[in-house]
């Protein structure tokens, strides 16, 4: 049995269990058997604070941490759960806006190493009991508690959450969650809690059609955002039938979505959770955004980053993009093999300048099996400073997988 005497062991623990960034659905569990066991072990602690749920093909984490935000500048003590991390496992769990330190994370382990031995779980599966434990523990006020994947069997899917959020609906992971939007839809839609409101963002008809059924099942309201008719113009977010209207530091128009389904959050939640108008349009104001959602990577570089990597998510950043000033811009980009669908192929085939970084990860698409779908120049640790110095005063875009943004900061550092 691991005794976990210091957090190296913990680290040491946690690099041995298969990652769903390098194998994708064989490193993930999609049922909540595991999970439920292993947190009835240590007490039930997703029972101990208020949640809302965000689940959603793109948006939802930039919602989550739109969400906290709000309501810790209405002071509140949050907790908030967001994956995958971009450098810091720690950076998944955070207690009013700070990541949890070492000492906590380790007591975790020390407490509970027994349990761990008697229930295997998946390297999401940890940090989900491990979130939940962390906001018991903490006693927050309200948790915000962002989906892994889909939602229905998704371990973060055994809380009682007190509202949920539904962000957007696109074709994504179909491997696991459907062949079809409305099948992707159905699951996502599973995060739907007994009587207790959703929000819709940016959500078809169709899409609505297949949630709404789900949502009737269980006596929960559905409200949508379109009804609010959000718009956003460089920044600028308005509801027209809401007389709100706040300059924002965001980027895409899209954000429009997500900036609407936290409202309406809020909105509905006001009984439970009072917030002022005043400290939720401060937030919005003050929001800086998320790491790696269009970005600006340098102060005196045009240079962006987007973990964009579906039809969806490519469309918004690179519509964004070509808002910038006319130039289409350099696209510099990875894949995994499972985003290599024939429509993320066309959006980026488009683009005049591509340069191709083949992550060292099993599940990354090869230089070779992008150079049997388009043309494209191969970009590496030898050749990148030489390449972003011929673009240093282009429109830069580094995109297609959010664990690429841990090189890219590194080169751009370096450049």
């Amino acid at each position: 049995m691991n005794t976990f005497n210091n957090i190296k062991e913990v680290w040491e623990y946690l690099d041995k269990i298969p990652k769903f960034q390098d194998k994708g659905a064989s490193a993930s569990n999609f049922e909540l058997e595991h999970i439920t066991k292993f947190c009835k072990s240590i007490g039930d602690p997703q029972n101990s604070f208020p949640s809302i749920h965000v689940a959603g093909t793109n948006g939802k984490g930039t919602t989550c941490h739109l969400l906290e935000a709000v309501y810790r500048k209405a002071d509140y003590k949050t907790g908030l759960f967001t994956s995958p991390h971009l450098f810091r496992y720690h950076e998944r769990f955070r207690i009013s806006g700070e990541e949890v330190q070492d000492e906590l994370i380790l007591k975790f382990f020390q407490s509970y190493s027994k349990e761990l031995e008697e229930t295997p779980l998946t390297y999401f599966e940890i940090s989900t009991a491990l979130a939940f434990w962390l906001f018991a523990k903490e006693e927050v006020d309200i948790a915000i508690i962002e989906t892994g994947l889909g939602g229905r069997l998704d371990s973060t899917n055994i809380i009682d959450s007190e509202a949920s959020i539904i962000t957007s609906i696109g074709l994504d992971h179909q491997d696991i969650l459907g062949a079809t939007e409305a099948e992707i839809a159905k699951e996502k839609a599973g995060i739907i809690k007994s009587g207790k409101p959703v929000m819709l963002g940016n959500i078809s008809d169709e899409n609505s059609r297949v949630i709404s059924e789900i949502a009737n099942v269980n006596n929960a309201e559905i409200i949508k955002t379109s009804e609010l008719n959000p718009e956003f113009n460089k920044g600028l977010f308005s509801l027209r039938n809401e007389s709100l209207s706040v300059q924002t530091r965001l980027l895409e128009e899209v954000n429009k979505w997500n900036l609407a389904a936290v409202y309406q959050s809020v909105k509905v939640l006001e009984d439970k959770l009072p917030v002022s108008i005043n400290a939720l349009v401060e937030a919005f104001e003050e929001f800086k955004g998320v790491p790696a959602r269009l970005e600006k990577l340098d102060e005196n570089k045009n240079w962006y980053f987007s973990g964009a990597h579906n039809v969806q998510a490519l469309t918004s950043t690179l519509k964004t993009m070509d808002g910038f000033g006319g130039e289409q811009g350099v696209i510099i980009f990875t894949l995994m093999k499972d985003k290599l669908v024939p429509e993320v192929i066309e959006i980026i085939k488009e683009r005049e300048h591509k340069f191709y970084y083949e992550l060292n990860t099993e599940r990354a698409a090869s230089f070779k099996d992008i150079k049997q779908r388009m043309s494209a120049e191969k970009i590496d640790e030898n050749t990148y400073k030489s390449i972003l110095k011929e673009f240093e005063t282009s429109l830069v875009i580094f995109t297609g997988s959010f664990y690429f943004y841990s090189t890219v900061k590194r080169w751009v550092s370096n450049c």
